[in-house]
């Protein structure tokens, strides 16, 4: 189950949109670039990074927001 909570806060309007903001360990530790990710609607992009999060080989992200 994932933590929506936790992504949520980690999302800020910029721009036309929303995007994703990581914070710097979560910078380090990730060779994925996932924070690249941004959307028209808070929705989209949630749905966006949700389904990144839940694909097996992102093992950082799903360790981070995984409850």
């Amino acid at each position: 189950m994932i933590n929506f909570k936790k992504l949520s806060s980690q999302i800020h309007k910029g721009g036309i949109g929303y995007v994703f903001e990581p914070t710097p360990e979560q910078l380090e530790k990730s060779d994925w670039q996932i924070w690249s990710q941004d959307a028209v609607s808070k929705r989209k992009l949630l749905r966006k990074l949700v389904s990144i999060i839940r694909d097996r080989s992102m093992n950082h992200w799903r360790k981070e927001f995984m409850l």
